[in-house]
């Protein structure tokens, strides 16, 4: 057991209560169904989007992106992809699954996203692009008004990966409101559901795919199903697309919506503790993201990326030691990866290198020690 674990778990015993009493009723479905658009309507709410979908984790949202693209989007003269070096693994796998070839950008070290002006720079060289798929890394929110300035100049398609950013804010706008987005709702992030993922969308045509995708590419999945239908099957199992299972349950929807209604409460308490880290941290010594004035960052972690590399195994020895849980920078720089290694030279990203070399993180939850924070803190100033 860690003194100081990477996440720990939302629900009070009232709330435990209640998911008691849902599973012990008899009169309520487990499997999706009506708690599940429920919740969905309510995130939905929240992000201010037109829709949402619920699905089974954050990477079968990004699962559900790939295909989405693949059906609509590729063509043999628009089969690249831009992604961050440093990223989920399954921010990437399932679009090479689909047959697009990834293209790898160097992160920025002023919000650890894609590094926009690389981005551009490609674009103005290539026209082989289907889409950008930025990453809101360890819940940092990228430069909206750029990734839309790029889209529109190259008329590329962007979609946005923001598992780890369900809160985080651009001019007043939940960052997952700008493009079709994903968002995870698993026990290690910001809201939870025990499992889940969420896409949110503006455009009826994707909202409908995404809907048939997650049941099987079933047709009765959308309200409009006579729009697709085939009158040489049966009604109730007519298959328009190839589908796939990623439904989730009443079961997660309803624990979740549980937890979607404290979120005030944790985007303070997440806030207040990045603001204690961040005025604590000796910026001479660790790197942080730059604050902008449109951009509202709800990290999901707190970073400590020393400038010095040498004083990274320090921390881990520090960190094992005393009981604080940690983990690399996501996958730190992507190409060392075994998996990747056959797309880049993992030395030609030098922003995720130093990631990579130079950083770790520790967890951050809205009932974090203060005096834990304090004393880690206070330890990584001196060494």
């Amino acid at each position: 057991m860690y003194k100081w674990p990477l996440n720990v778990n939302n629900f009070s015993f009232l709330d435990r209560c209640k998911i008691a009493c849902f599973i012990l009723n008899g009169n309520n479905r487990w499997t999706q169904g009506d708690r599940v658009d429920k919740f969905e309507k309510e995130f939905a709410d929240y992000v201010g989007t037109e829709y949402s979908v619920f699905v089974s984790s954050g990477s079968t949202a990004n699962t559900a992106i790939a295909m989405y693209l693949k059906d609509n989007v590729y063509a043999p003269n628009k089969r690249k992809i831009i992604f961050p070096s440093t990223t989920w693994i399954t921010s990437i796998s399932p679009f090479i699954r689909e047959g697009f070839e990834p293209v790898f950008v160097d992160v920025s070290l002023d919000d650890f996203a894609l590094d926009l002006d690389l981005v551009n720079q490609y674009l103005l060289e290539n026209d082989d692009v289907a889409a950008i798929f930025p990453t809101s890394l360890l819940g940092f929110v990228p430069d909206v008004d750029k990734l839309l300035d790029i889209s529109e100049s190259y008329n590329v398609k962007v979609m946005m990966d923001n598992c780890e950013n369900t809160f985080g804010e651009f001019n007043n706008k939940n960052i997952s409101s700008f493009f079709t987005s994903t968002t995870s709702t698993y026990f290690g992030h910001q809201l939870q559901s025990v499992e889940g993922g969420f896409i949110f969308t503006n455009c009826p045509k994707e909202y409908e795919y995404f809907r048939m995708v997650r049941n099987h590419g079933m047709t009765r999945s959308v309200s409009n199903s006579s729009d697709y239908e085939n009158c040489l099957v049966d009604s109730r199992f007519d298959f328009s697309i190839l589908g796939n299972n990623f439904r989730n349950t009443n079961i997660n929807a309803f624990i979740g919506s549980i937890d979607l209604n404290k979120r005030s409460r944790y985007i303070c308490k997440r806030e207040e503790l990045y603001q204690l880290f961040t005025r604590n941290l000796d910026s001479d010594k660790f790197l942080l993201p730059k604050n902008f004035d449109n951009r509202k960052h709800i990290p999901f972690s707190l970073p400590l990326i020393s400038k010095d590399e040498h004083k990274k195994r320090l921390i881990l020895d520090y960190c094992e030691i005393n009981g604080i849980e940690t983990r690399p920078i996501i996958s730190g720089n992507l190409l060392r990866q075994t998996c990747f290694q056959k797309y880049a030279n993992y030395k030609n990203f030098r922003n995720s290198e130093f990631l990579n070399n130079n950083g770790l993180y520790v967890g951050l939850y809205p009932t974090l020690n203060k005096s834990l924070l304090l004393e880690l803190l206070k330890f990584v100033n001196t060494i």
